[in-house]
């Protein structure tokens, strides 16, 4: 059974697209999926989104409104996080008013011009730009870096494969150095071998995220 689990996770087949549901949330629960996600992985991630707001509380320029949102935001990320240590607080309802949130904060950053990539995840009916996919790319790697250092505090290290994890790096280290050049149209885009190389990147991550999250699920302890 764990084998097959792990083939399944494995040759999935997927792509880079925009999703309905959040990008970290998913991951994190597929990386939990024989378990209840650490309320420890939430912390860390709401954690996260503070730091983001106040990152964009200092955002030059910023109207006035913006900033009230940004305070009112970072107050309400805070009641979650008080909330993490109630015994009668679901981790489910947990994850769904943060979703509610990041949600909110994205509307925001859509207002303000700010691109979005929260939403960006895999699925085998779109092919993304390079800029997306490069950013679909480092936020799965900050997401990694997020689950691998809550497994250290939980005394778990080695549930984290660090070869996959430098695999993973260096391939997105070489998309990032890699000169796609400009072409004159989307048909010609397709068709061009440039496309096809990051095909070929989008193919190697995919495999390796896949391979990542089925060794994490396989190496509970």
């Amino acid at each position: 059974m764990k084998n097959t689990i792990g083939l399944i996770f494995l040759f999935a087949v997927i792509n880079a697209s925009y999703s309905i549901s959040l990008r970290e949330l998913a991951f994190m629960k597929s990386l939990y999926a024989r378990e209840d996600m650490p309320k420890l992985v939430l912390t860390a991630m709401v954690n996260r989104r503070i730091d983001e707001i106040r990152t964009l509380y200092e955002r030059k320029p910023i109207l006035e409104d913006a900033k009230i949102f940004c305070n009112s935001t970072e107050q309400s990320l805070q009641l979650l996080l008080d909330s993490m240590d109630s015994n009668n607080t679901r981790t489910g309802d947990l994850s769904e008013s943060y979703s509610h949130i990041v949600r909110l904060i994205n509307d925001v950053k859509s207002i303000m011009g700010i691109h979005n990539v929260d939403y960006l995840t895999m699925d085998s009916r779109y092919s993304f730009s390079r800029d997306n996919l490069q950013a679909m790319m480092d936020a799965y790697i900050g997401d990694i870096e997020m689950a691998r250092k809550c497994e250290v505090s939980l005394g778990r290290p080695n549930r984290v494969d660090m070869k996959i994890v430098e695999r993973i790096k260096s391939l997105s280290n070489e998309m990032r150095n890699y000169y796609f050049p400009k072409d004159d149209g989307f048909f010609a885009e397709v068709s061009s071998i440039s496309r096809k190389t990051m095909d070929q990147c989008l193919w190697r991550f995919e495999f390796l995220l896949n391979k990542f999250t089925a060794t994490f699920i396989n190496l509970k302890m």
